[in-house]
């Protein structure tokens, strides 16, 4: 992969139409290669559908954001609140050896994983658009189905929602058990993919917190580890 980010195989950053297009798929099973697990697209389409029908005729459905969907989410929202879920926590337990990261040198992004709990942002889509923007999400977030998505409540300061979240799949290939601090900051800040440095994301996600009144200990001891191996 090359460091230029005008290069046709490097994302500067992730956008609602690339995902839309078949960008990120195309890149993706690419950079995967002959032994691909990333889900097709009538697979992902097909998962979709064991969550919600494609002609979606109920509630307006929620969905909840603990991580990049912070501050990039992508879909076409209603409504946005603050809020916390209970029984999940947010951790880097989830290898990336696509987006931000590559098969030598895996990068490391957020997962919900059991026990403690997790502040974030919910998002309300109309119903009539639910499928349409659950779609554009499971091409983000479902690629290589290492994530288990669930319908949990969420407490926000207008009463409690239930909202779609995307927690860790224990079984999966790319399930990272847990390590030190100093371990996954010296994983974040080598690895790179098509999307672009794994301590990109750490960073932007870290200021988004802090800029949403919700700043986070591990986040904010991670991007400092980070920041020194840099200068290293």
């Amino acid at each position: 992969m090359t460091d230029n980010p005008s290069s046709p195989d490097r994302l500067n950053r992730l956008s609602r139409d690339m995902l839309a297009n078949g960008t990120v798929y195309k890149l993706a099973t690419a950079r995967d290669g002959a032994a691909s697990t990333v889900l097709s697209m009538e697979e992902l389409q097909a998962s979709r559908r064991q969550f919600l029908a494609d002609q979606h005729e109920g509630e307006d459905v929620w969905i909840f954001g603990y991580g990049s969907l912070i501050w990039n989410p992508l879909i076409d929202f209603e409504e946005r609140r603050y809020g916390q879920l209970f029984g999940f926590h947010k951790r880097f337990c989830l290898w990336t050896r696509i987006g931000r990261g590559n098969p030598d040198a895996p990068g490391l992004v957020l997962a919900l994983d059991r026990g403690g709990s997790v502040k974030g942002c919910v998002y309300r889509i109309r119903a009539e658009r639910a499928a349409e923007e659950l779609d554009i999400l499971w091409r983000r977030e479902m690629l290589n189905n290492s994530y288990l998505p669930r319908w949990l409540r969420v407490q926000t300061d207008q009463g409690a929602v239930n909202a779609l979240a995307f927690t860790i799949r224990h079984d999966s290939p790319s399930f990272a058990p847990k390590m030190s601090a100093q371990e996954t900051a010296r994983h974040i800040a080598r690895a790179e993919g098509f999307v672009g440095p794994c301590r990109d994301y750490l960073f932007e996600t870290t200021q988004a917190l802090r800029e949403e009144g919700m700043p986070d200990r591990m986040m904010e001891q991670l991007t400092a580890l980070v920041k020194a191996h840099a200068k290293e």
